[in-house]
């Protein structure tokens, strides 16, 4: 979350979401469907995750059906976790 980024002073909420706003059209957006959702489901369930532990399973679901060649994050070990489909993604920013 760009709220939570190691920053010296943190970026607002409605920072964030001017910024995302002012950006959105060059972004390339990814739907998930109700089987997306399923096996996020499935995978959490198997591998006992719980709290923030689910977003990071929908981000790399999205990552994974948009066949990207790189996932970055500042926390590879919440990503890691998720099956070495998602962790050969990974790489620390």
């Amino acid at each position: 979350m760009i709220t939570r980024l190691p920053l010296p002073k943190p970026i607002r909420p409605h920072q964030a979401y001017a910024a995302i706003i002012n950006n959105l059209e060059t972004f390339n957006t990814i739907d998930l469907e109700s089987a997306d959702y399923l096996e996020i489901l499935k995978n959490i369930t198997q591998l006992n995750i719980i709290g923030g532990g689910v977003y990071d399973a929908i981000i790399a679901q999205a990552a994974l059906k948009a066949n990207v060649d790189i996932l970055l994050t500042l926390n590879p070990k919440h990503f890691i976790r998720l099956g070495k489909n998602v962790a050969q993604l990974i790489r620390n920013s």
